[in-house]
């Protein structure tokens, strides 16, 4: 896992124990032979949302610098991180709906060559804690989708903290992304579909052309905290950008099915971090249940074997 989960998370998450989900192999993706995937690309058919604080890391590594600088600079990125354009957006939910073919959507973070992440210390919690195939079945699947909803909770209320912290005015951040909802094509740069000049000169707003300075600065802010970060995460008050998002959901509409949207652009409040923590301890709790089942000796055939006379 990305080393500041360690200070990212509760701390009881540390000792928590959980599957190798050796099933679930990236370097000898099941899914190649099973679902015809991409044997380069695999399941990273996916623009990775990757908060503000994490990309600061990145540039902060000599090691991922280069490939955080070309992200940050290609139009990924919004002031909370990288997040999808409405093309992207529309991309994804053809490519989910089985209208462009496999590897038509490509995580632009992944090496083709070696097949490996470019920013792999620093991914995104859904990158983090995807697994195609469960040890423990669906008892793992729960416990995994629980931890993914826990930390990409924690990643966004990090996300705008920072950003408060560093002198970013949230307030006019989001009254600014409300109004794009009906420059939704002025939004998306038409020859790469990511983020326009346009669109990021209005979100970043006084801080447009110093983005990776304000991811620096996240980074410092989320290190110079990190002994408190779950609490902080806890106590953040989350935002959102409902009329922006309904404006995608009416787009798509016509296009695309209610279920494939509904996961994409999710209605309602957001659930407090608490009650997801709590969720996912009750899921842990289900996956050791579920594991000394299946080892004890009732769950196996007691009989003694037959004998060659039987």
């Amino acid at each position: 896992m990305p080393g500041i989960w360690r200070y990212m998370l509760h701390e009881d998450v540390l000792y928590f124990r959980v599957d190798a989900e050796s099933q679930s192999s990236c370097f000898n993706c099941p899914q190649v032979k099973a679902f015809g995937f991409h044997p380069a690309i695999r399941c990273c058919s996916y623009i990775p949302r990757i908060p503000n604080f994490l990309l600061g890391l990145a540039l902060m590594d000599p090691g991922t610098q280069t490939i955080a600088r070309q992200f940050i600079g290609s139009g990924y990125t919004i002031p909370e991180g990288s997040q999808v354009s409405p093309a992207q957006m529309k991309q994804s939910l053809a490519f989910l709906s089985n209208e462009l073919p496999i590897g038509s959507v490509v995580c632009p973070l992944l090496d083709h060559a070696s097949k490996k992440c470019q920013i792999y210390a620093f991914r995104s919690g859904v990158c983090s804690t995807f697994f195609c195939r469960h040890d423990q079945g669906p008892i793992g699947a729960e416990f995994w989708e629980s931890l993914t909803d826990l930390v990409t909770q924690v990643e966004t209320a990090l996300a705008q903290w920072s950003l408060e912290q560093s002198g970013f005015d949230l307030e006019a951040y989001f009254k600014r992304f409300e109004a794009l909802q009906t420059e939704l094509d002025a939004c998306v740069e038409p020859a790469s579909g990511t983020w326009s000049e346009f669109a990021r000169r209005q979100l970043f707003a006084e801080w447009y052309g110093r983005e990776e300075e304000l991811f620096l600065s996240c980074a410092q802010h989320i290190l110079t905290h990190k002994k408190d970060l779950f609490e902080i995460a806890s106590r953040q008050k989350l935002r959102q950008t409902p009329d922006y998002d309904a404006a995608l959901r009416q787009r798509f509409a016509s296009e695309y099915p209610a279920r494939l949207i509904g996961e994409t652009l999710p209605e309602g409040e957001p659930v407090a971090i608490r009650s997801l923590w709590y969720s996912m301890q009750l899921s842990h709790r289900n996956l050791q249940l579920n594991r000394l089942k299946s080892s004890s000796p009732e769950s196996s055939d007691s009989r003694p074997p037959s004998s060659a006379k039987e």
